[in-house]
């Protein structure tokens, strides 16, 4: 551990907290550079979430100060994916550091992909009224994003986004992300507790994480209409294929 990776970590935070308010992928960029400092995946993926906890109750604060937390359906989809994170995170522990590895090279690929290619927008739903069928296929959908977010979590708000772009078509783009920001923080509470018991955080490296990611989320909340995603994916392609790469040799 030297200053400047802590320096690194610092600077880290605040762009990926600002990425994962005003798009989502931060995670794609942080976790690798958390392995490329040195710790063990499940070490990383566990410090990792610190910084994310911070970021999404810094945006959360901002959301509910705007009024644009959408409580219901928030806390309606935070249930199936507080469970499925749990099995997640119990999942990803046990795995080998280098098929951790392996598996997250590859889901950065697919998931800058999607980024680029947004698949969900060829997906219509005729019926535009949010029923039974849609809600319990949003209930199945967030299990799927629990178990995700448990398991890797980076580039967990993509799915959410497309999740609800195609089931609740209705919502506002900002009110998407903010149900993004509510139930990941919710999911994120519990099953960042498994990565605490078994010992699988560095905290020093988390708080500077946590500190810098907390400011990036303000920073991102307040800007969130205002910065462009075609330039914020641009970097992001770039830097993700970079470190996908390496990780594949690594």
């Amino acid at each position: 551990m030297t200053w400047s990776s802590l320096f690194i970590l610092f600077f880290l935070g605040i762009g990926v907290g600002f990425i994962n308010v005003i798009s989502a992928g931060g995670s794609l960029i942080s976790l690798p550079v958390l392995v490329f400092l040195g710790l063990p995946s499940a070490m990383a993926n566990g410090t990792n979430r610190i910084g994310i906890l911070a970021q999404n109750i810094s945006a959360f604060i901002e959301f509910y100060r705007k009024g644009l937390i959408k409580w219901k359906l928030s806390l309606l989809l935070s249930v199936p994916a507080v469970i499925a994170s749990l099995i997640g995170a119990t999942f990803a522990i046990d795995l080998p550091d280098t098929t951790f590895n392996n598996i997250m090279a590859i889901i950065m690929v697919v998931v800058i992909l999607l980024i680029l290619f947004k698949p969900q927008q060829y997906v219509k739903m005729k019926n535009q009224e949010f029923t039974l069928t849609k809600k319990i296929l949003l209930f199945i959908s967030f299990l799927i994003v629990g178990f995700y977010g448990g398991f890797i979590q980076a580039g967990v708000g993509f799915l959410i986004i497309a999740f609800l772009s195609i089931l609740a078509s209705k919502l506002m783009l900002v009110e998407m992300h903010s149900i993004k920001t509510v139930v990941i923080t919710i999911y994120m509470l519990t099953s960042t507790v498994v990565y605490i018991m078994h010992g699988q955080v560095n905290w020093t490296y988390a708080i500077i994480l946590a500190i810098g990611s907390w400011i990036g989320g303000w920073l991102g909340s307040k800007f969130a209409m205002k910065v462009s995603e075609k330039f914020l994916k641009i970097i992001m392609t770039i830097v993700i294929f970079s470190m996908a790469s390496i990780l594949l040799l690594f």
